[in-house]
Formats: structure tokens, sequence, C-alpha cells
């Protein structure tokens, strides 16, 4: 039976630059034979530092803490959530959500249970058992300009 030792390998640090973290990504790839261009490297290295794409990233700068800290979602995915709508009691698991263009601002999708009357009239009724709603930090509806419509308020159950 042979033995090998092996010397251990101390892994170089992580670099705090951005550009040369995509260029060790592509070269790492290229070892293993995927090719990826230098734009897509950039794009992975600002999602895996947190950011929603390059330029975002970039106008962060290499200071991290200089970037405004972005408000938190205020539930998410798989989350069971209870609140009103339309003034009628509501429960619910949130099924969707995505970031809006403005960084306060979600898009959410609701999946009801039960099914909630999205009516206001007394003549009749409609129940729906899924919304797609754009809602702020606070759990309440919003309009995309951003003012409170009043429509939906959800938090965590």
């Amino acid at each position: 039976m042979t033995r090998t030792t092996t010397t251990p390998v101390h892994p170089t640090p992580v670099p705090s630059d951005p550009k040369a973290q995509a260029r060790r990504l592509r070269s790492a790839l290229a070892e293993d034979g995927i090719t990826l261009g230098h734009s897509r490297a950039l794009e992975l290295v600002a999602r895996l530092n947190g950011a929603r794409d390059w330029n975002t990233l970039a106008a962060a700068g290499n200071d991290r803490s200089a970037a405004p800290a972005r408000p938190q979602a205020p539930f998410g995915v798989g989350d069971a959530v209870t609140g009103r709508f339309n003034g009628k009691p509501a429960r619910g698991r949130v099924i969707g959500l995505a970031e809006t263009i403005k960084p306060d601002l979600w898009r959410a999708t609701i999946a009801f249970d039960p099914p909630v009357d999205v009516v206001t009239s007394e003549l009749f009724s409609s129940e729906r058992r899924r919304i797609t709603m754009v809602v702020g930090a606070d759990g309440r509806s919003r309009r995309l300009t951003g003012t409170e419509t009043g429509v939906m308020a959800l938090a965590r159950a």
C-alpha cells in the first residue's frame, strides 16, 4: 500500500476588487472547460456581493459601507401572512416576491386560503385565490407612484 502525503493548500485571499473577483471566476471556470464572458462574470460577482447588477455594485464603489442600506422586504416567499384586503380579513402564503425599480417597494404574489372577496360593493362578490400587488416595507399596498391605496395590509403570521 502506497501512502501519499499532501501539502496543505492555503487558499489565496479573495480580492476585494470586484473586477479581480470576476477575472478569478472566469479563470477557475475555464480550468473546468466552462467559457464565461467578462461581463457575465461581473454580473455574477455583483450578485454574489448582494447587488442587483454590476452597475449597482460599481456605483457603490469598493467601500460597501458607503452604499445606502436597502429596506427589508416585509415578508419572504413561503411566509404565511395575515391581514386585511379591502377591509376584509385575509390570510394566505407568499408565493412570489420581486424587487421593483423603487428600492422600498416589492411586487408580492399572495395565494389566499380561503379565497378573499375583492369587491367592495354589496350588490355582488368576486372571490380571488391569488393577488399580485406592489407593497412597501410595512406590508401595505402601494401604487407604482409610491402612494398608499389602502387595498391590502399584510404581515407575517
